[in-house]
């Protein structure tokens, strides 16, 4: 893929070609990071939560969703269905805007 923008040394536009071996080793280690903080998280998840998990998976949400083979990685290594959101990139702005439209209920409904 060819990328556009302004050379930090020159200042001038450039437009350089990145392929996508270069975008994953330049990802793979925050991917890593990603990959054990959800370890971590999954270890300390009480059991009950933990079931559902098991049982439903989980639903990968924003952009980094869209990373390929992302998703594959994650079920891979958590031993736990990943899905992607039907709309990823929306889909936390959908979800806070429901939650705004029915804050009374929420507030409601505490414990």
């Amino acid at each position: 893929m060819e990328i556009r923008g302004r050379d930090l040394v020159t200042g001038l536009p450039k437009t350089v070609t990145v392929t996508s071996e270069e975008i994953e080793l330049a990802l793979r280690e925050s991917v890593h990071v990603i990959v054990q903080a959800a370890k971590q998280v999954l270890e300390q998840t009480p059991p009950e939560l933990s079931a559902d998990i098991i049982d439903r998976g989980i639903i990968m949400t924003g952009g980094g969703a869209l990373l390929h083979g992302l998703d594959e990685l994650l079920a891979e290594e958590l031993k736990v269905p990943v899905l992607l959101a039907e709309n990823p990139l929306d889909a936390v702005a959908i979800g806070t805007g429901i939650l705004l439209e029915n804050t009374s209920r929420a507030k409601k409904n505490r414990f």
